[in-house]
């Protein structure tokens, strides 16, 4: 597939990156001098200086001949005139990344419906949406649904004091129709095996049914006591979007902003959350704002240092669970060093749902960590090499595992001997190394 990327920028960079090393053929179009240098030296693509919006310079990157646009400039009307002047070119698969919820709003789809752009992407509201979720299961620090919502994979750090810890994952008494599929640890993905010892810090995905949840995070979490309150600091696009979406569920908001004219634009739009006008990083102010007594410490300004500095801190304070978004990917190694207990990265929830528009096979969702590991979830179709087949017939790549089935309402973990059929649904958690191997075997 030839695709042109408009903006490489954190979102763009990294689209790019995944894509070239998928082995398509993507040419990248930027104005900023600086980033363009960047991106020819460490990208697999042919990377042009230029206005992205221009029909001319879009002519030039060879838009007539391309089966997909990808506009991820920093700002919104240059996405959308990019996707408009693709799709008059004959361009048959645009996306957009979008900030303001003017472009972005479900009830009013104006970009997608009205202007024909394909896929629409607010980063903002996919992380604001990430972090609600992780509050949501005590115990977990991530949770993301697949099948529609019928299966559920939640990502939980095992601590000091887990029935989990120093035991074979044979020993560990996982509840029935669950699995454990992935480990990540010190940011390597590993595909556990029955005699893979789990150790303290460890951050291991289980599968299960979305209703058996909290009872499989129950089953080798530390803390499942519910978040009753959280402290955010930026309320920026993320910061605003998340305290609103914490207020509706009755969760107790405080948030933190240093800049007076977003701490007032915040305090008018929140009903009952508190808005407070600081740095938000000072041991002083944030013990007199209690932090060693709240349950989840939210750190989102547009700064990765800031973020991870005050998520640091608030944890070595005593909040109970510490989160930092991170945009650039080298500064996500620190977090696990410093700490912090998630990191939320709008890059990847970027990538991961342009890479569900690209993939071969019946992709219907991908789930992209930091460690290049993936949850993807495939459909079965008629003629591809599982299907009809045992899993224990299949052969898989090491480092891929079938977690969860979901067929005709019904979700199964299953076994070697379960036989994949047509029309399945299926949650795959892969290493970076397996994933083509992966679709390969699930495409027609």
């Amino acid at each position: 597939m030839r695709v042109v990327i408009v903006g490489v920028g954190e979102v763009g960079f990294n689209t790019a990156q995944m894509l070239s090393r998928e082995g398509h053929r993507v040419v990248a179009v930027e104005q900023d001098e600086a980033l363009v240098e960047h991106a020819s030296q460490q990208l697999d693509a042919l990377v042009m200086q230029g206005n992205g919006a221009s029909p001319r310079v879009l002519r030039e990157a060879g838009i007539e001949s391309s089966d997909l646009l990808v506009a991820a400039t920093s700002t919104d009307e240059v996405n959308i005139v990019a996707c408009l002047a693709a799709k008059a070119q004959g361009v048959a698969r645009t996306v957009a990344r979008v900030h303001s919820s003017d472009y972005y709003d479900k009830k009013e789809p104006f970009a997608r419906d009205l202007l024909g752009i394909d896929l629409v992407i607010s980063t903002e509201q996919m992380a604001a949406k990430e972090i609600r979720e992780s509050l949501l299961v005590p115990g977990a620090v991530n949770v993301e649904s697949f099948a529609g919502g019928s299966i559920d994979v939640v990502e939980v750090i095992l601590k000091k004091g887990s029935p989990a810890v120093d035991r074979p994952v044979r020993e560990v008494e996982f509840p029935e129709q669950s699995l454990i599929v992935g480990v990540v640890r010190e940011g390597e993905a590993l595909v556990p095996k029955g005699d893979t010892i789990l150790r303290s810090r460890d951050h291991i995905f289980l599968v299960c049914r979305q209703r058996d949840v909290k009872e499989v995070v129950g089953a080798v979490a530390t803390d499942t006591q519910p978040v009753d309150d959280a402290m955010i600091l930026g309320a920026g696009r993320i910061g605003l979007l998340l305290a609103l979406a914490l207020e509706e569920i009755g969760i107790s908001v405080k948030v933190i902003e240093r800049d007076p004219a977003r701490a007032r634009r915040a305090a008018s739009k929140l009903r009952k959350a508190l808005v407070l006008q600081d740095e938000g990083v000072s041991r002083e102010f944030l013990l007199q704002e209690r932090v060693d007594k709240t349950d989840a410490f939210v750190a989102v300004t547009g700064d990765d240092r800031t973020n991870l500095l005050a998520a640091m801190n608030a944890r070595r304070l005593g909040s109970r669970m510490t989160i930092a978004g991170i945009s650039r990917g080298e500064f996500a190694p620190l977090a696990e060093a410093l700490g912090v207990d998630v990191t939320v990265s709008p890059r990847l929830l970027a990538a991961g749902a342009i890479l569900r528009f690209v993939r071969r096979g019946e992709v219907a969702a991908v789930f992209l960590l930091e460690s290049g590991a993936q949850m993807i979830e495939l459909g079965v179709p008629k003629g591809c090499r599982v299907a009809g087949r045992s899993l224990a017939q299949v052969d898989f790549p090491e480092g891929a595992i079938v977690g969860a089935v979901a067929r005709e309402g019904e979700v199964l973990i299953p076994t070697g001997g379960d036989v994949l059929r047509a029309g399945d649904n299926v949650v795959v958690f892969t290493v970076e190394s397996a994933v083509d191997e992966v679709e390969r075997l699930f495409a027609t």
